[in-house]
């Protein structure tokens, strides 16, 4: 089948701002967007995942957009 198109930043807020979703995210508001169990995003983080998506500062913040748009093209993992 044909490969599927790359979700855009653009897309991705459009839609998130329309639900009212904050742009930058605690740890917990960032798990529960892309459907993960908190312990498991912090995990990931510390183990290089989602780099340009988080302030590794206490506590962690999530930068919305860039951490969605992560998720939906599979570099996230």
């Amino acid at each position: 089948g044909k490969p599927s198109q790359p979700i855009s930043i653009a897309e991705i807020q459009c839609s998130l701002d329309k639900q009212g979703v904050p742009v930058i995210l605690s740890l917990q508001e960032a798990a529960s967007l892309i459907k993960l169990r908190p312990s498991t995003l912090k995990r990931k983080v510390s183990q290089g995942a989602f780099r340009g998506c988080v302030s590794r500062g206490k506590p962690l913040r999530f930068w919305r957009d860039r951490l969605v748009h992560r998720v939906m093209n599979n570099s996230g993992n």
